[in-house]
């Protein structure tokens, strides 16, 4: 259901940027995790909104963030990305390009689509990129200690976990065992003693990257989504949230390949591969826990902003099966 008062700001948005609102129609679209999402049907086309998530507890502005990556993309001349339209702050909405696509699946997924995600990244690390004028990515990492605090930090939030019934006890118990194979890991990365990032190394991220924010358009292009996150970060935690995120997992086979192609713009390619190798056993980590979120009540609030339809502990339940798998297969 969509309320008359988003409806009456979204028209009023459209006008402000010359566009006539004349036929205006908005429809949910689902998959958004954080956020509500509508396609918006007018009498001269169509594009996609997006009411962003807002509480006190999340200071990340979302909107913000995303609006400026895809403005920057759009200086690069990129079409594997929705071109950005309006935006009103007040209101935390913004207007983009809609793109008509499909979701890839673990069986759909090609090798040309993990190269053409790669090519992505080269080219938004190009020559110009120190133009860009974007923010630190969300949980920006440059140094080891740095991401070693992160996972750590993570970890910590997890500790709280409320309630007695079955899905906070076994959460509980899953991050005993979390905190245990992490001590062991951030003693070997921590031993590694690899150099921290230069200036230079580091890159321009659309964070939480992967195929789970992508879509198959119907001539067979890619077309990336959802870049509330993004901005400068270490590559290494770009390659490692790829093949960390567990809603379209790649192939680890992919992972040099991948690597080669996205610290290209480096002139120190193979140290920044070797990073990406010791660094992530850490993302792993780092992605349990971010499917654990589910127990957090921050978490908890922006997911049922995004989700009102379904309940708190159907989402606990599936993110806990979620995390177990991942455990299971990455961890053990």
């Amino acid at each position: 259901m969509v309320s008359p008062e988003l409806t009456e700001k979204v028209a009023g948005l459209l006008q402000s940027c010359g566009i006539a609102s004349a036929g205006l129609s908005l429809s949910v679209v689902g998959g958004g995790g954080n956020n509500q999402v509508f396609s918006m049907d007018l009498d001269t086309g169509r594009y996609l909104a997006k009411a962003y998530f807002n509480h006190p507890a999340d200071t990340r502005d979302r909107l913000g963030t995303e609006y400026a990556f895809l403005s920057y993309a759009a200086t690069l001349g990129l079409r594997t990305v929705p071109a950005p339209v309006a935006r009103s702050d007040a209101d935390h909405l913004g207007i983009y390009e809609f793109i008509d696509g499909v979701k890839i699946t673990a069986d759909t997924l090609q090798p040309h689509h993990v190269r053409s995600a790669a090519q992505f990244i080269a080219t938004l690390n190009g020559d110009s990129r120190r133009s860009a004028v974007l923010p630190p990515a969300s949980e920006a990492c440059f140094t080891i200690e740095q991401h070693l605090d992160m996972v750590d930090r993570r970890l910590q939030r997890l500790q709280d976990i409320a309630g007695d019934d079955d899905p906070q006890r076994k959460a509980r118990e899953l991050v005993r065992q979390l905190t245990d194979a992490w001590r062991r890991r951030r003693a070997q990365i921590a031993a590694a003693a690899a150099p921290d990032l230069s200036h230079d190394d580091q890159c321009i991220s659309p964070s939480d990257f992967g195929f789970h924010n992508a879509l198959l358009k119907g001539d067979g292009e890619l077309c990336f989504i959802d870049f509330e996150y993004a901005g400068w970060d270490d590559p290494a935690k770009l390659i490692g949230d790829f093949f960390c995120q567990p809603a379209v997992p790649v192939p680890p086979t992919y992972f040099d390949e991948f690597a080669e192609i996205v610290v290209s713009y480096s002139a120190r390619p193979q140290v920044l591969r070797e990073r990406a190798h010791l660094l992530l056993p850490a993302f792993q980590i780092k992605w349990c826990c971010i499917m654990l979120n589910e127990f957090l009540p921050t978490a908890a609030q922006r997911r049922q902003f995004a989700d009102p339809a379904s309940s708190l502990e159907q989402r606990q339940r599936r993110q806990l099966d979620k995390t177990e798998q991942f455990f299971q297969s990455r961890l053990i």
